[in-house]
């Protein structure tokens, strides 16, 4: 990224009237940091890939100084989800329902047996549609994430909008966290 750049083209479409608001994707507190040194406007949003069994930036967090826990090591470069709570930055979860990085979707797929029960379980309690519960494991976390859903399927969209409204009581939250194949201290 070119600092410069960017501000200039933020500047750009902001002086057009085209964006109100400006967001970064995939960035890393310190990428912002340098993004802010040659931005004016305030970064809002930072879109980054989280779901249940793709979330290194929650795991990373939970794990913290869990000796020879892989899942403790610092993998996002200075705790994104940290950073972004205190600046008042907004995190998006893209690839919400991906079983990892590009590799299929975890909701019904037989290598997630153990995850997709409680999904199963939390959905038949609640009664909504088993992306209800996937969509509300991010929003449930206290960083006041939101879901980027991908698609413009009317029912899809209904159906994960469902998971919005939805609190997780914390054990549920765990309860999906540790069937996705995290450790919980």
């Amino acid at each position: 990224m070119e600092p410069d750049e960017v501000a200039a083209a933020f500047d750009e479409l902001e002086a057009a009237g085209k964006v109100r608001a400006f967001g970064v994707s995939n960035h890393t507190p310190r990428q912002i940091d340098v993004l802010r040194t040659a931005v004016r406007q305030p970064i809002v949003a930072n879109q980054i890939q989280l779901s249940i069994t793709h979330a290194p930036t929650v795991a990373q967090g939970v794990a913290m100084n869990m000796a020879g826990e892989t899942q403790a090591q610092t993998l996002d470069a200075g705790g994104v989800i940290d950073y972004s709570r205190v600046e008042k930055i907004t995190l998006q979860a893209w690839s919400p329902f991906q079983a990892g990085f590009f590799n299929g979707v975890f909701l019904g797929s037989p290598e997630y047996p153990e995850l997709n029960a409680v999904i199963d379980r939390l959905a038949a309690a609640y009664d909504v549609p088993t992306i209800a519960i996937a969509t509300a494991w991010i929003t449930r976390h206290p960083a006041g994430m939101q879901v980027v859903l991908g698609t413009t399927n009317p029912d899809r969209v209904r159906a994960a909008a469902q998971g919005s409204d939805l609190h997780l009581t914390r054990a549920e939250w765990y309860d999906l966290f540790r069937a996705a194949g995290y450790r919980v201290p």
